[in-house]
């Protein structure tokens, strides 16, 4: 047995709802009843009335027992006339207010009203505006949820003002509206849309700029799931969705998957598709009782709509039992109990919806929290503030991540949650916020900002330009082109220059430096000769007539004092160190021959000391003789290294801009030079033959650009510590690079000073306030404290640098103190010898 029914769905629902038409046309293929019977249902979508009308005509004339009206208002009336004419049943799923004419007495018992599951769902919409109290609202619908066919009654009996506003998707289009809803006081936003359309709006309204504004936005919709791949920040969007029921929603799932959408979900289902699911079943069901109750069931043949017959018809026995059978029955459907409600005069789902505040973080969905929930029975139980905004400003801040100790950034752990900033400036930000009364989100670019040969802009100066940030927070110079499309507070910060920053110079320390004056053979020769001599004075003294141990029992008997030097091989060797000495050697050989050689060591040890001394002075000092780089001028008048700024960065930009006032200085002078209009003498004196205009910068320049300039301040640092490079930045980023690395330091006195101020938009009214705030905390030290905490957070302990003003190093001579050592222990040995040969 097979019955036909009829099923009018609008353009717009069906465009909404995808399978929705598929839906219908399974159900006589897969949804079977207990008795074989089967259902057929016949889509019929909407164009104009006079068309749509004829299709349904001609379908009646094949053969229909029930008409579901899923249409429009313009139709809905057409169509129950119709079926009420021709004795077929009725089933509505419209809103009742569609066809007012029929009043209670003329309704009859084959027309059955099912409430749309839309109508159901906007209920919560004014129970939410009365539980949090809320005034200005902003009713912001697409076609989804038929408001626009409706009677604006969404909250009816609600205290509040409200407009209803079209939904737009064109940014510039939800820029205006979004513009235009915060002029006249809007706090509250009720988004009750289809999910794609709300999607569009968020992504549109997070990338607006509009100063302290941060509504409440609720998001109403038929989908149970909501995404916006590109939100920017968003954590006030409190999503409303239906609840399913497990059991119905794993049938309806099996069902869609049977050939329908193999791709269906259990967490993404469409409440108009579950209804639609749902309606199949109980007339399926209403169907099956009737042919159990009453035999075969009969489609209504031979209906000509136009020619209809003079009286209604009267055998609705038929009609009578489906629509008693689904006022009767309590079906259990994907969204909740469906069943007859007496009050509302139209079968309803026992529906339960909940609200959950979503949070989105560059288009990532971070965290879900239900904070309410609402059923027909119960009405709206919170579970946690709905309204979360407290009047405080919100403003959003622009900075410029990795500029430590201003800013620095930290991921998290896994690296799709939100960063988190710190440093001097961040401190600064929550100082004022404290101090302001204020709330901030904050995001980061990748650079401050520069201008381009076009007058565009980039980084957080276009963020500002462009009004998507409110305040810029980091190491921000002021400069007179920034301040033509941005303003600037009172600094915050020291005057800032620009210096150079260079690989620290190699030193050679060792302790035995002293040594390494002479070569080893000239060692080896001073200690040769040292070892001959002292053999020779031994060996003349010996070999000498005239010597003293020779004629000592002649000459020198009985002369007083103490006896007279016998120069033994030790003595020769006790001589020739002394000799070397300023205390001298002693007593000098009596022989003249002995004092030849005695003579001869002397000048000797004299040309010695007086070559090593003067060598290890020399040698000491040599690496002090090159003179090093300490200035601007210094880099500009050697080649051997290679110098430039960061490519884009503030230093580039004065040194190109330098460059470019020097050209036009010559370019004045050589108009003036040239210029026929002057009288000869004047012309004599400006042609005169050197160069009358400094061309520095133009070299510098020129050089820097053959040097190339590095992308970003990690590969310059990298190129330094390769060697013949200097890096020309901000005083602070280099200053900062010293403390964090001991191979690097800072040359040269700042020039180009510019001071450190936050940015904001211009003509902003946070000017005046930053700026007394800030100084209000200069006054209190409390970035003076900031500043002596965040340049001491990193710092390491280097070792000192020795320049040419300092005496020699104990990492060079330290040797020296090594012979008293080792003389003290060969002492001490030798005492320890002598104890033990006398015992």
């Amino acid at each position: 047995m097979s019955s036909s029914l009829a099923v009018v769905i609008s353009k717009t629902t069906a465009d909404y709802n995808s399978n929705l038409v598929a839906i219908f046309d399974k159900v006589y293929k897969n949804l079977k009843v207990e008795n074989g019977s089967r259902v057929e249902f016949k889509p019929i979508i909407t164009t104009n009335v006079s068309h749509t009308m004829d299709t349904v005509c001609t379908t009646l004339e094949s053969g229909v027992s029930i008409l579901i009206d899923m249409s429009t208002p313009q139709l809905s009336n057409l169509l129950k006339s119709v079926c009420m004419i021709f004795g077929v049943t009725y089933v509505s799923v419209l809103d009742r207010s569609y066809y007012g004419f029929w009043d209670n007495g003329q309704e009859s018992e084959i027309d059955v009203s099912v409430a749309p599951v839309s109508m159901q769902m906007l209920t919560i919409v004014a129970d939410i505006a009365r539980a949090e109290e809320l005034n200005d609202i902003a009713i912001i619908y697409d076609d989804t949820f038929d408001i626009q066919n409706t009677p604006r009654r969404v909250l009816t009996n609600v205290a509040a003002q409200h407009v209803y506003v079209k939904l737009e998707t064109n940014a510039d289009l939800v820029e205006e509206t979004v513009n235009t809803l915060e002029s006249i006081g809007i706090k509250s936003f009720f988004i009750i849309a289809g999910r794609l359309n709300a999607e569009a709006f968020l992504t549109a309204y997070s990338k607006t700029s509009i100063l302290n504004f941060s509504p409440n936005i609720f998001v109403l919709t038929k989908d149970s799931k909501l995404n916006c791949g590109q939100c920017r920040q968003m954590a006030n969007v409190l999503l409303i969705t239906a609840r399913s029921k497990v059991d119905a929603r794993r049938h309806f799932i099996d069902y869609m998957r049977n050939g329908i959408d193999n791709d269906a979900e259990v967490d993404n289902i469409k409440a108009d598709e579950a209804m639609a699911f749902d309606i199949a079943r109980l007339i399926s069901l209403a169907v099956a009782k009737v042919s159990y109750d009453h035999g075969e069931f009969i489609n209504i043949k031979g209906v000509d709509c136009q020619n209809p017959p003079d009286t209604l018809n009267s055998n609705n026995t038929q009609a009578q039992g489906v629509v008693s059978y689904m006022k009767q029955t309590n079906t259990s459907g994907v969204l909740g109990t469906f069943s007859w409600d007496e009050t509302e005069g139209s079968i309803i789902y026992q529906m339960s919806l909940t609200v959950s505040r979503l949070r989105f973080s560059m288009g990532m969905l971070q965290n879900r929290v239900l904070v309410a929930n609402w059923t027909e029975v119960d009405g709206l139980q919170k579970t946690a503030p709905m309204v979360t905004n407290t009047g405080r400003k919100n403003y959003r801040i622009v900075t410029v991540a990795g500029m430590p100790p201003f800013v620095y950034k930290y991921e998290s752990a896994n690296g799709t949650g939100q960063p988190m900033y710190d440093g001097y400036c961040i401190q600064m930000l929550q100082s004022l916020a404290e101090e302001m009364d204020f709330d901030y989100t904050i995001y980061d670019v990748e650079t401050v900002g520069s201008m381009d040969e076009d007058g565009n802009w980039d980084g957080a100066i276009k963020e500002l330009m462009e009004g998507k940030a409110d305040i810029a927070v980091g190491p921000i110079s002021v400069m007179a082109e920034r301040e033509n499309v941005i303003d600037f507070t009172v600094p915050y910060y020291d005057l800032v220059g620009l210096t150079i920053l260079m690989k620290k110079p190699e030193f050679d320390y060792s302790l035995v430096k002293f040594l390494s004056v002479l070569d080893e053979e000239v060692w080896g020769c001073i200690i040769g000769a040292f070892v001959l001599f002292s053999g020779l004075i031994s060996v003349f003294d010996k070999l000498s007539p005239f010597s003293y141990q020779n004629r000592k029992s002649e000459s020198w008997q009985g002369v007083n004092g103490a006896e007279p030097r016998i120069f033994t091989l030790k003595e020769g060797i006790w001589f020739c160190m002394m000799s070397l000495t300023p205390q001298g050697g002693g007593e000098t050989p009596r022989a003249l021959s002995g004092r030849l050689i005695a003579a001869t060591w002397w000048l000797f040890g004299f040309i010695i000391i007086a070559t090593y001394t003067a060598n290890l002075a020399a040698f000491l000092t040599v690496s002090r003789l090159e003179t090093p780089i300490e200035s601007l001028d210094d880099l500009s008048k050697q080649f051997k290294v290679q110098y430039a700024p960061e490519n884009g960065s503030v230093a580039m930009t004065y040194f190109q801009r330098m460059a470019q006032i020097e050209y036009r200085f010559y370019e004045i002078w050589k108009n003036m030079s040239l210029d026929e209009s002057l009288a000869a003498v004047e012309r004599a004196k400006l042609a005169v033959w050197d160069y009358p205009v400094s061309d520095k910068y133009t070299k510098l320049w020129n050089t820097m650009k053959n040097s190339g300039f590095p992308d970003n301040a990690k590969a310059a640092v990298e190129r330094v510590l390769e060697g013949n490079f200097a890096f020309i930045s901000d005083a602070t980023s280099n200053k900062y690079q010293t403390l964090i690395n001991c191979d690097l330091w800072e040359v040269g006195e700042e020039f180009s000073r510019k001071p450190y101020a936050l940015a904001v938009q211009e003509g902003s009214a946070l000017r005046g306030e930053l700026s007394n705030t800030i100084l209000k905390l200069i006054n209190r030290r409390v970035l003076e404290e900031l500043k002596t905490y965040w340049w001491s957070r990193d710092e390491k302990e280097c070792p000192k640098i020795e320049d040419e003003s300092d005496g020699i190093s104990i990492r060079n001579i330290g040797g020296v103190f090594l012979v008293i050592v080792i003389g003290a222990g060969l002492s001490l040995l030798t005492l320890a010898f002598e104890f033990y040969w006398y015992r």
